[in-house]
């Protein structure tokens, strides 16, 4: 067995888990802040955060790891097969991923936290942190087996 992915995946995991609990990264809490308060410091960090995986998904494709990077030029419109809704279809995909988002952000907002920060504020052993965490892993359960077989059943 290739152990190599699963022991880079822990070293990743663990330099952005530690840079995640020093600077105090949330992703709702940076767009909270620049709205409301025009302060950009918790944005700045979204923003290094989305162009670091950019760079990577580029780095990795240019080394041939992901020969359908990026996705929506190599396979057009289509939903991304492995995914749970994308044998759906594209329009019930983005259905499901809208009504899923949204519920993820609601939630993180009266939690006061994006999904990052309480796994980081967990982790530090905030006990609302952990009940959130356990929530969202029973959301996610939840949401695999009713939603998606709702919306699924709606839209067939």
């Amino acid at each position: 067995m290739n152990w190599l992915p699963a022991i880079g995946t822990l070293i990743f995991g663990a330099i952005l888990g530690y840079l995640g609990q020093r600077s105090a990264l949330c992703f709702c809490g940076g767009i909270r802040d620049m709205i409301l308060i025009k302060d950009s410091w918790l944005f700045k960090g979204l923003v290094g955060f989305i162009g670091g995986a950019l760079v990577t998904a580029i780095v990795f494709s240019l080394l041939g790891q992901l020969p359908t990077f990026p996705w929506v030029i190599t396979k057009g419109l289509t939903a991304i097969p492995g995914d749970a809704a994308g044998n759906l279809g594209l329009m019930p995909h983005l259905i499901v991923t809208v009504i899923g988002a949204l519920g993820v952000g609601i939630i993180s907002i009266i939690q006061g936290g994006c999904p990052f920060r309480n796994l980081v504020m967990a982790g530090e052993g905030n006990k609302t942190a952990i009940a959130y965490v356990f929530g969202m892993a029973v959301g996610a359960v939840i949401f695999h087996q009713w939603v998606l077989a709702l919306v699924q059943s709606i839209l067939a």
